[in-house]
């Protein structure tokens, strides 16, 4: 169903001046397409109301843990698989540390399908000799709550994103290598690719709500975690520099990319210009200054991406 922001019926939105507005297609529609994507520039949004879809109670939940030797066997049936991707289908691609102390490869997913439907989908996984696979249908309650472990990780974490449009074994094996060398300094580091089916998102105008990135880029979560204090000076460019591995072997517009808006650690709060957030808003920027002049002319809300309101 695309975007949580594209199913947004309204909002209540206390805004910098402390009066209460709706925003809807009807009623303070600028308001309304701005929050939608726009960060926290705007307001307070103390309630939501959003469209509802038919739901089945569970999911297919699988994880297939490989050794790192495994990387272009995993790299090319990740690849075939995507070329049959269902629009249900989702799938990770993680490098990381185990509890034992060794590093994997970890392919897990989920598929919002009979768990016969889910295992016809990924049993080319099975077939590569994983070292350990979990697989079933879980319920969706439960699903939500798959990655809670990362909030227990100890010392600080940074996140960063990146973006490919090439999914190839030569640049994922450089990316572990970085990955391992970050992980001197940030033994809980990990890469997540992210195999979302976006077509749903594509498929908005992006003049329709303020969220830039309908491109079809692959997303890839770059995750810095489990420093000390002592490596806080070094971490955002370790970080950016794991960034630029992972990127290096796909198109320049990926590479130019600073990775999914929700995962700039390394670039959100930088506000004393406005470059960043006008890298990520594109073309919406002007709109949105705009509606910033409007609704928060003195900047109030200004912690992530702020957006500099219209002259």
């Amino acid at each position: 169903h695309g975007l949580a922001a594209d199913n947004l019926i309204s909002a209540t939105v206390v805004l910098a001046s402390g009066e209460i507005v709706e925003a809807s297609a009807t009623e303070n529609p600028d308001l309304f397409w701005a929050i939608r994507g726009g960060g926290s520039n705007f307001g307070v949004v103390a309630e939501l109301r959003v469209k509802l879809h038919d739901q089945r109670p569970d999911a297919y939940a699988f994880s297939y843990t490989f050794l790192p030797d495994k990387i272009p066997e995993v790299v090319e049936e990740v690849n075939k698989w995507r070329k049959v991707q269902k629009v249900y289908e989702t799938l990770f691609v993680t490098i990381s540390y185990a509890p034992d102390h060794k590093p994997y490869l970890v392919v897990s997913g989920l598929s919002n399908a009979s768990e016969e439907e889910g295992e016809a989908a990924f049993n080319g996984f099975a077939a590569l000799g994983p070292v350990q696979t979990t697989a079933g249908q879980i319920p969706w309650t439960q699903a939500c709550h798959l990655m809670d472990g990362v909030n227990g990780l100890p010392n600080n974490k940074l996140i960063g994103g990146a973006h490919v449009d090439e999914f190839d074994a030569p640049q994922v094996q450089k990316t572990y290598e970085a990955w391992q060398e970050l992980t001197k300094n940030a033994p809980f580091s990990a890469v997540m690719y992210e195999f979302y089916h976006y077509g749903k998102v594509a498929e908005v105008p992006i003049e329709n709500a303020a969220f830039a990135q309908r491109h079809e880029l692959k997303t890839v979560l770059c995750a810095c975690m489990g420093f000390t204090d002592d490596f806080l000076p070094h971490a955002r460019d370790a970080m950016i520099n794991l960034k630029k591995v992972v990127s290096a072997s796909s198109s320049t517009f990926a590479q130019e990319s600073l990775g999914y808006v929700n995962y700039g650690d390394a670039y959100c709060t930088l506000n004393e210009t406005d470059e960043y957030a006008r890298h990520f808003f594109k073309s919406n920027y002007p709109r949105l200054q705009e509606v910033k002049k409007k609704y928060d002319p003195e900047g109030v809300f200004n912690r992530w991406f702020a957006i500099k309101p219209a002259a």
